[in-house]
């Protein structure tokens, strides 16, 4: 008789279908359990065991229904006189994905690119039905789990779903995310009709017509509230919350399902997350149930039902799940009718297609037990692999596939000790090196390097355990072996601080300083205190003033510029020089004012060194009022050089010594003066001595003036007494006079001559002797620059045909006009410095062939011909310049003359008003108030349109607070202009 029920395996007709017991359903893999005759006791699981096996049903219209699948188990049961009895379980090709489990690294992939990569290797027909698109996954980790369990939470996660289509020789995996367009309706049925039993009147055995027969519809509770929400690193500001609310529309459907993370970085994708979760939960809502005989029932078909009694159900419904039960009894073998020996019963779930349907995340997503260690990697040729985050590439141990290169992960952040807005710790991994990374909330998709630990190929900085009592922090030097470090010697007695650059062996060595040499770490020992030393260059500057001292403070008390001992030293010098040179101006020997002006000088020099005020506050002192450079010490000052030494100043030289003052010199001791030398010694003369050579005195000009209160003497071997016009020798009131006219003697008193002989012969002559002329002191000459300077210090435009003015050290003026470069020259100066005065820029700021003319930056031209504008200011010797930013390069005409010299973006622009004094540097603390470049040309033009009180009115509107009140008070001590000088030397 012919089998209702059969079966197709490779081992033909040896087995026979008995019985199927099994589930089906979206989103799972099934599982079928056969019961099978065989026709020998002696079949090989082997034979079988993995091959594909298919269940053929006959339908109600005579096409087949097959439920297809691979065998993963089979057996002999038992066996009676008769038969074999055979056990078989069919499953999806999918269930394979269960015997297999990776760790393996995906990037930029979306899930649906993820699955077919890691089911594509099975080798098996499977289709996407998907009708959305997917957001790529940065990162994406398969971390210790099957490739099933790794794709089914992947799917569960973004709302993917799958059946099974079965035909006669495979089954095909069909992934689906949409109820309305991924299914299709059942093979020749698309409406199903309801008839119960009691409407039946059913016997038993195949019914004449398949139809549904049980059916039971029911609702549950679900919230229909989800909200969600991540955060970004990239930006730590932004909203990425997402909240989507679907109530069911019964009581007590207003709670909420709160996820985080959400593992969203786009307010987009949150939103799709937050649907797909609320879809999640209202799937639940609404089930049937039901029994049918129908054979075409299958999951991922749809079905219209009809004629039951309450018209709501009549409508399209979605089959979730269906359980068999199939058998073939043995009587249909012995020749009884088909019908009492086949039955085919077929439990189902099914929801209506209104409602979206999803997954339940049932599949738990792994977590870390732990931090890891990992490789940092990068591309070849590269020491350090990094982005503007500091994040780096890493390659985990159990990454087999990665190539060790920047791809092996994604960008991982680094942990450091200290991070903040552009301040913080920096020591970012190199390639090669081992770090320790752990996963934020255990998840293995979100790695993050919290450290980093040596290894036999990264050994530690230094030798230990010789080198223990170092710690510190040693560099290497990128694609060299040099190196820098900071290290902390605790060794017992010697205690010291290093810091050291290999370049150049620099260093800065505190305590009990030894060398730490490479990794050998200290050597021998060098002193004790401190040691600054390098084999380069190298520089001290400090802008506000320089105190080199030996004066003792212990312990670190006091100021670190408190220098009493050295005022007081420089107190004394300064009242040496005012009290010796009032003698000086009694005895003559020096001019009224001279002295003074030095003493003066020194006084204000000594105050600025002081420093003026008491503290006004915690942590404040006097401090230098002027960058001074100042040398102490209590036991002596020693400079040595092997070549020259030159000692410049400006203004004044002043020496004080309160016992002698020597000077030695292998050659020759030179002193030139311009004006005048002026020697006074009160006590004990004056002497000087040629031990070879002359000793000339010359008046070239004037006259020498020889006094003595007692007695000039002159002893020589020949003694010369030469006058152009006139000798007068006066004795009392005894003299003579010898002139080219003659020889004239007089006295009151006796004239005794003694001579072995006396004659007087004719007249005669020695000649008139000659004298040296003055010579005339050299000219100098001064080099001019009027030009607008970048912030970077770069030229970029002269003034054009400016005005200067050249006031020279000895009060003469020369004025002119700067050529087209902003040049001039101005020669024929005397030695000594000048002040120079530029006047303001000729040229219209707003014509094209100005600097300013950028029409897209440049405010628009003042419609006011009349409106006032700031004077003319200090311009400089070489660049005196000034900018600002990309918008202008100074306040209106004249450059660095309008305001100052105005710097780069207007911080920089308050500094240099500031250095114009008073109101000037008072303009200067209003103009860094301003925010942004934009504010700044605002300023400009407030000044060209109002002069110097419109740019505090204009900056006033962005300051409030002290800020609004200082500058009020600044208003009326502003002047129309600012004019100003600047120093320069014609050399």
């Amino acid at each position: 008789m012919k089998r209702r029920v059969t079966i197709q395996t490779p081992l033909g007709e040896a087995l026979q279908f008995h019985r199927l017991a099994g589930r089906e359903a979206l989103s799972q893999a099934y599982a079928f359990d056969l019961d099978l005759l065989g026709n020998s006791n002696a079949l090989d699981p082997k034979s079988i065991l993995g091959k594909p096996a298919t269940v053929v049903m006959e339908t109600e219209s005579g096409a087949p229904r097959y439920l297809a699948g691979l065998v993963t188990r089979f057996g002999l049961s038992h066996e009676d006189n008769r038969q074999a009895f055979y056990k078989m379980r069919l499953r999806p090709w999918l269930w394979l994905a269960t015997r297999r489990s990776d760790f393996r690294v995906f990037q930029d992939q979306t899930v649906p690119e993820i699955v077919a990569a890691v089911l594509g290797r099975y080798g098996h027909p499977m289709e996407q039905k998907l009708h959305r698109s997917y957001r790529p996954w940065t990162y994406c980790v398969q971390y210790h789990e099957s490739d099933f369990d790794f794709i089914s939470r992947l799917c569960e996660h973004e709302g993917i779903y799958y059946y099974f289509r079965h035909e006669a020789e495979q089954h095909v995996l069909v992934f689906a995310d949409d109820i309305t367009s991924s299914h299709a309706p059942l093979p020749g049925g698309e409406t199903v009709r309801y008839h119960p039993h009691e409407k039946a009147g059913m016997t038993g055995g195949l019914e004449a017509s398949e139809r549904i027969y049980e059916w039971a519809q029911a609702e549950a509770i679900r919230p229909g509230h989800h909200f969600r929400n991540h955060y970004d690193f990239e930006k730590p500001q932004a909203d990425l919350a997402s909240r989507r609310q679907m109530p069911p529309g019964h009581d007590h459907d207003g709670f909420e399902q709160y996820e985080w993370p959400g593992d969203h970085l786009q307010h987009d994708d949150g939103e799709t997350y937050a649907r797909l979760r609320t879809e999640e939960q209202l799937s639940q809502r609404s089930r049937v149930s039901g029994r049918s005989n129908l054979r075409e029932l299958a999951p991922g078909h749809t079905f219209r039902l009809r004629d039951h009694p309450r018209e709501d159900q009549n409508r399209q419904h979605l089959l979730l799940a269906v359980a068999y039960d199939l058998q073939e009894n043995l009587q249909a073998s012995e020749g009884a009718h088909a019908s009492e020996g086949s039955v085919q019963r077929f439990a189902f779930e099914a929801q209506p297609t209104s409602y979206a349907w999803r997954p339940r995340r049932s599949t738990p997503k792994p977590r870390t037990r732990g931090p890891q260690t990992a490789m940092v990697v990068g591309p070849a040729g590269e020491e350090i692999w990094t982005d503007r985050y500091g994040r780096i590439k890493v390659q985990f141990h159990w990454d087999r596939i990665g190539q060790k290169n920047e791809n092996s992960s994604c960008w991982v952040r680094v942990s450091t000790a200290w991070a903040g807005a552009t301040f913080g710790a920096a020591a970012l991994p190199r390639i090669g090196q081992e770090v320790i990374v752990d996963f934020l909330n255990g998840d293995p998709d979100h790695p993050i390097v919290t450290g980093r630990v040596h290894n036999a190929d990264e050994m530690p900085a230094w030798q230990l355990p010789q080198q223990k009592q170092l710690t510190g922090i040693r560099s290497r030097e990128l694609g060299g072996g040099k190196s820098n470090h900071l290290a902390l010697d605790d060794s017992s007695g010697k205690v010291q601080a290093q810091l050291k650059s290999d370049h150049q062996s620099t260093s800065l060595s505190l305590g009990h300083v030894g060398r730490i040499e490479d990794t050998a770490g200290r050597k021998d020992d060098r002193g004790q205190g401190f040691e600054l030393r390098t084999d380069g260059h190298g520089a001290i500057r400090a802008a506000r003033g320089l105190l080199l001292s030996t004066e003792a403070r212990p312990n670190a008390q006091g100021h670190i510029t408190d220098m009493r001992e050295t005022v007081g030293r420089l107190t004394e010098g300064r009242d040496l020089h005012e009290s010796l040179s009032q003698v000086a101006q009694q005895a003559q020997a020096h001019e009224a004012g001279d002295q003074d002006e030095v003493a003066r000088a020194l006084k204000a020099q000594n105050d600025a060194i002081r420093g003026q005020g008491g503290p006004s506050g915690p942590g404040e002192f006097p401090e230098f009022q002027e960058p001074h450079l100042t040398l102490a010490s209590p036991a002596g000052i020693q400079t040595t050089a092997q070549g020259s030494t030159h000692l410049v100043s400006v203004e004044h030289t002043a020496i004080s010594s309160g016992a002698h003052t020597s000077v030695a010199t292998g050659n020759s001791f030179l002193v030139s003066a311009k004006d005048a030398v002026r020697m006074v010694a009160f006590n004990h003369g004056i002497r000087m001595a040629a031990a070879a050579a002359d000793i000339d005195i010359t008046a070239l000009k004037d006259s020498i003036n020889a006094l003595a209160k007692l007695d000039i003497k002159m002893e020589a071997s020949r003694i010369t007494i030469t006058a152009k016009e006139e000798v007068v020798i006066n004795g009392g009131s005894s003299y003579t006079r010898w002139t080219a006219g003659g020889i004239e003697s007089g006295t009151n008193g006796q004239w005794r001559a003694h001579a072995a002989s006396h004659s007087m012969v004719g007249p005669k002559s020695d000649g008139q002797p000659r004298l040296p002329q003055p010579p005339q002191l050299p000219r100098g000459q001064l080099d001019l620059y009027h030009q607008y300077i970048k912030a970077d210090g770069a030229t970029r435009q002269g003034v054009k045909q400016g005005d200067y003015t050249v006031v020279d050290s000895d009060g003469g003026t020369h004025t002119g006009k700067l050529d087209a470069n902003g040049f001039a020259s101005v020669s024929g100066l005397p030695i000594g410095q000048a002040k120079v005065t530029f006047g303001q820029d000729p040229s219209d700021p707003w014509d094209k062939g100005s600097y300013f003319a950028k029409p897209d930056r440049w405010p628009v031209k003042a419609a006011s011909a009349d409106a006032p504008s700031v004077g003319s200011g200090d311009g400089g010797v070489g660049a005196p310049g000034g900018g600002l930013g990309a918008a202008a390069s100074s306040l209106m005409s004249g450059g660095a003359g309008a305001l100052g010299n105005l710097g780069a973006g207007l911080g920089q622009a308050g500094g240099a008003l500031g250095q114009a004094g008073g109101p000037m540097g008072q303009v200067g603390q209003i103009a860094q108030m301003a925010d942004t470049a934009q504010q700044a040309v605002a300023a400009v033009q407030a000044v060209q349109q109002g002069g110097a009180k419109a740019l505090i009115g204009q900056v006033a509107q962005t300051a409030t607070g002290m800020a609004t009140q200082r500058i009020a008070a600044l208003a009326p001590k502003l002047p129309g202009a600012l004019p100003g000088q600047t120093p320069g030397f014609a050399g």
